[in-house]
């Protein structure tokens, strides 16, 4: 709380005396004090910040309120007890936000929820890994059956299944796509090498 004499000296420099180039408009909580200015008298008074000059200057921060009144968008000046007011109300804002942070967190994700589904039903790893149909703690071939085992592991009748296209050194054929895919009347195309022309005497 502000002595008297803080009090009476605060009214005296606001009050707008006619040899007075300046007077005081008000302060924030942090000491920066804002005043009216006037170069001369036929000239509309300004708006300037006086920093406390117990603060360093990077570390200066103007409230909201006073960058409004200094850019002229507000008419009149914040009082402190606004000031007050305004800073109560961030610190209840923060409260909120880490509860409500906090029940978000409690919330189950949406991508976690195939991997719980999973561990539910007792099916693969809980991992959701995709290919692995028996229970948990089988093995993955135990699935399958041996015609597909022996399918999966050797072939049938020397074919390379991982490669069904042709691609492979013992594949079933061309790819049927490659087939299907329309054509251009210059697409297979292939130019002669060139020939210099005989020269006529």
């Amino acid at each position: 709380m502000s002595s008297p004499f803080h009090t009476f000296w605060q009214k005296w420099k606001s009050l707008q005396l006619p040899w007075r180039k300046r007077w005081l408009a008000g302060a924030d909580l942090a000491g920066n004090q804002y005043y009216y200015f006037r170069p001369h008298a036929s000239a509309k008074p300004r708006r300037i910040l006086q920093q406390n000059p117990r603060i360093p200057y990077s570390d200066i921060a103007i409230p909201v309120q006073w960058h409004q009144w200094l850019r002229h968008t507000r008419s009149t000046a914040p009082t402190l007890q606004e000031l007050e007011s305004d800073e109560t109300r961030k610190e209840q804002l923060k409260v909120l936000v880490a509860a409500a942070d906090q029940r978000w967190a409690s919330k189950p994700s949406v991508l976690d929820q195939p991997r719980r589904r999973n561990q539910e039903l007792g099916v693969g790893d809980g991992e959701g890994s995709i290919g692995v149909v028996g229970r948990k703690g089988e093995s993955p071939n135990a699935a399958v059956d041996g015609g597909d085992a022996q399918r999966l592991g050797e072939g049938v009748k020397g074919e390379d299944v991982r490669d069904s296209w042709g691609e492979g050194e013992k594949g079933r054929g061309e790819n049927p796509w490659v087939k299907a895919r329309p054509r251009g009347a210059g697409e297979g195309y292939q130019p002669e090498s060139w020939q210099p022309p005989g020269v006529g005497r």
